[in-house]
């Protein structure tokens, strides 16, 4: 092994917390609470993989590839929908979206 090489368990010390070293366990990352206005899914957004839509929430989510559906077809069901958006605009109310880990396949 070279100098320049790192060992599997001597990590460099700006890989210092046990989720640079190892990972992030599960299916998602980081959540983007969402409310009055478009919040798109870009830049340092970008990996948007799942949203939750509380009841009363009033707006619109926009697929990635095209096409959309009003939150009122989502709400109060109490669950994550993976979908691929691309942005989401709110009216009313206050969404989650879910960032992807992109470590799980």
């Amino acid at each position: 092994m070279s100098v320049n090489e790192v060992h599997p368990y001597n990590f460099p010390a700006s890989q210092a917390n046990e989720f640079e070293r190892k990972g992030h366990p599960g299916r998602f990352l980081k959540t983007i609470t969402c409310t009055t206005g478009t919040t798109n899914f870009t830049g340092s957004n970008y990996g948007q993989g799942g949203l939750i839509v509380p009841s009363g929430a009033v707006g619109t989510a926009y697929f990635s590839a095209g096409g959309s559906i009003p939150f009122s077809a989502l709400s109060g069901s109490q669950r994550i929908f993976e979908f691929s958006l691309s942005a989401v605009t709110v009216d009313s109310g206050t969404v989650y979206a879910l960032i992807k880990n992109q470590l799980v396949k």
